[in-house]
């Protein structure tokens, strides 16, 4: 069933009354557009925005979400939206100023009909919207076209997320329970002012929930620097499209110091813009921004890539060097397109191990050596992803 998403925009924050709940500034955006993003990464397709009405504040978010390849539509009353939601798609619905971890909102995403997303009742929620005695609203939901519609015709001036969450409560949906461990260390709040908001952000944005996936021997030696190091550039708000050009020049560097035959400082290079990538990855995936940069995101390890089949060429290892690039091509390419791990990080012979080992191979006089090993290793590793995915 096609999906779409309805925000809403129109509570005041409790800072000023001037400032609206979504124009508060969360993991480098507006709250507003977080949710969107979140919306879009778990499927929706066209993304509906309740205002109360059209400023030039509204105007500029949705220039930026369409430019990001986004459909956004800016509602300022009931009949617009029934005359423009999509009759064929199920309608994701978020509270006004609600976050909630990613990996929830997926979830919703995939459900099939009728589904809320709920806390138990406790002291931890009791700001929340009760359910029945068991269960609180956790501020996201997922109903059918005909529960959606049929309860639009009735609802007038009423609060439109309340409402609907009546609606979808009658139906006895199906309920995500968020684990107590999130509520409790902020994954999941009811965002009010400005302090909350950048609370809540240093738990949603910590790299530890980054669903970017890093493989190889850099998960285990240049990601856990690139997660602190991306933690603190998204507080000042650095892009991370800006790094990934960086990263990407870095690598135009390394190729070009293949030229005189500076290998080593070509591999070091190569390093360095595997790492400022995997920082902007991690900064794409912790404020959903850009839907990780689409072909942006294969920009330095193409480029790695290429150099790792040069310098195989001039080394002495012409084929062992194309080889090698074509079989990290192809891993690279089926882990990006099924996302799930079908061997342990440790297994694979990404771009950042390869650099590696032709980097022990250039300090100990065996890069020939380096390369007939890696090769091997890669061409084991791929071995290994194939069968597993057979195996399903």
């Amino acid at each position: 069933m096609p999906l779409a998403a309805i925000l809403n925009a129109t509570a005041v924050s409790g800072d000023k009354t001037d400032i609206l709940r979504g124009q508060l500034i969360f993991a480098s955006q507006m709250l507003i557009e977080y949710q969107a993003r979140q919306a879009a990464h778990a499927g929706a397709q066209a993304i509906f925005i309740m205002v109360d009405q059209v400023t030039p504040i509204w105007s500029r978010m949705v220039d930026r979400l369409i430019g990001e390849g986004l459909d956004v539509h800016l509602m300022r009353d009931m009949a617009s939206l029934v005359r423009l939601f999509p009759r064929d798609s199920d309608a994701l619905l978020f509270a006004d100023g609600m976050v909630v971890d990613q990996r929830y909102v997926s979830e919703l995403g995939k459900a099939e009909g009728d589904a809320l997303l709920v806390v138990d009742d406790d002291a931890a929620t009791a700001h929340l919207e009760r359910i029945d005695a068991v269960h609180r609203w956790a501020g996201v939901a997922r109903m059918t076209p005909q529960t959606l519609f049929n309860t639009l015709d009735l609802i007038g001036d009423w609060d439109l997320a309340l409402t609907l969450l009546r609606a979808i409560v009658q139906k006895q949906p199906a309920r995500i329970v968020v684990e107590r461990s999130d509520v409790l260390e902020g994954r999941l709040a009811l965002v009010e002012n400005q302090q909350t908001a950048d609370l809540v952000g240093k738990s949603l944005s910590r790299p530890v929930n980054s669903d970017h996936a890093v493989v190889g021997v850099e998960a285990y030696t240049l990601d856990p620097i690139a997660r602190m190091v991306s933690m603190r550039l998204l507080r000042q708000q650095m892009s991370a499209g800006h790094i990934r050009w960086g990263a990407g020049a870095v690598a135009l560097g390394g190729l070009a110091a293949l030229v005189p035959g500076w290998n080593l400082v070509a591999l070091l290079l190569f390093l360095l813009a595997l790492f400022a990538d995997m920082v902007a990855g991690h900064i794409v995936s912790m404020t959903r921004m850009g839907a990780a940069h689409g072909w942006m995101r294969f920009l330095v390890p193409a480029l790695v890539l290429c150099g790792v089949a040069l310098l195989g060429y001039w080394s002495g290892a012409r084929f062992d060097g194309l080889y090698l690039a074509l079989i990290a091509a192809l891993a690279l390419l089926i882990l990006d397109r099924e996302k799930a791990r079908p061997i342990p990080a440790w297994a694979y012979v990404s771009s950042g191990t390869i650099c590696l080992i032709l980097l022990a191979g250039i300090i100990t006089a065996k890069l020939v050596i380096a390369y007939t090993v890696v090769t091997l290793l890669a061409i084991v590793s791929l071995g290994a992803m194939t069968l597993k995915r057979l195996g399903r």
